[in-house]
C-alpha cells in the first residue's frame, strides 16, 4: 500500500503541471531611426497604420543629396563614353594617359556608391510588415540622430513571455505546452514552447516563449505548464 501510495505521489509530482503567468507581445520590435541629420520633409505612416516590409515611412529632405548623386553619375557617364573612345584609339594616347583614365573612372564609380550611400540614410525603410506602434517626429522636424526612436514598429505576429518559478529550471523544455487559464475547459487554448531562457529576469523567475494566440500585444494572465510533452 505503502508502495503504491509512493509511485501516485511520485507521478503526481513529475507530471505536475507548472504554474506560469504569461504577457502577449509583438514577435519582432523595431526602433526606426536615421542615421544623419537632416529636416523630416515626408511621413508616409502614423500610429496605429499596417505598413509593409520595404515600405518608405519618413523621408528626410534630401534634394542635395539627389542632386549630388545625378551629377556624379553624369560624371561618370562623360569618363566612361571618353575611356571607351580612348581605348578603342590606344595606339594614339600613351599608356599613362590611359591608366590615369581608368583611374579616374574608378574613382567616379565609388563617388556614386558614396552619394547612394547618402541618400540611402535619408528615408527609414519598413524592416518588416506590422504596425506602428510609436511617432516621435513630424514635418518640418530636425532629426538629430539621437538614441530615441523616431518610429516603433511593432509586428503582426505575437508571442507570450512567460515567467515560472526558477525551481522548474529543469523541467520546461522546448516543445512543453502552455494552456492558459480559461472558465471553458472545452475552449482552453494551448501552444507550444518554442524558447526557454537561461537567466532569471529582474524578478528572480526564469522566461519561456510561446507562439503567439489571437490577443492584443499587452494582455496577461495567467496558466499551466505541461510537463512531459
Amino acid at each position: 500500500m505503502k508502495i503504491q501510495f509512493l509511485i501516485l505521489f511520485l507521478a503526481n509530482f513529475l507530471f505536475a503541471d507548472i504554474y506560469a503567468t504569461y504577457e502577449v507581445k509583438a514577435l519582432k520590435e523595431a526602433s526606426l531611426n536615421v542615421s544623419t541629420v537632416g529636416v523630416v520633409s515626408k511621413i508616409n505612416t502614423d500610429i496605429g497604420n499596417k505598413v509593409n516590409k520595404g515600405d518608405i515611412l519618413l523621408v528626410l529632405n534630401d534634394l542635395e543629396e539627389k542632386a549630388n548623386l545625378e551629377i556624379s553619375k553624369n560624371d561618370y557617364k562623360f569618363l566612361l563614353t571618353q575611356y571607351e573612345r580612348y581605348k578603342k584609339s590606344a595606339e594614339v594616347f600613351d599608356k599613362n594617359s590611359l591608366d590615369k583614365l581608368e583611374a579616374e573612372l574608378k574613382s567616379a564609380k565609388d563617388l556614386i556608391s558614396l552619394n547612394e550611400a547618402k541618400l540611402s540614410k535619408m528615408k527609414i525603410i519598413a524592416p518588416f510588415s506590422g504596425v506602428i506602434s510609436e511617432k516621435n517626429i513630424e514635418i518640418g522636424d530636425m532629426s538629430n540622430n539621437s538614441e530615441k526612436a523616431l518610429l516603433k514598429l511593432v509586428s503582426n505576429e505575437k508571442k507570450l513571455l512567460l515567467a515560472f518559478d526558477s525551481k522548474f529550471a529543469q523541467d520546461v523544455k522546448v516543445g512543453d505546452k502552455f494552456c492558459i487559464n480559461s472558465n471553458k475547459e472545452e475552449n482552453k487554448t494551448c501552444v507550444e514552447i518554442y524558447k526557454v531562457y537561461p537567466t532569471l529576469n529582474s524578478e528572480k523567475k526564469l522566461n519561456a516563449e510561446a507562439f503567439g494566440v489571437d490577443l492584443k500585444v499587452g494582455n496577461f494572465g495567467d496558466g499551466s505548464i505541461i510537463k512531459g510533452n
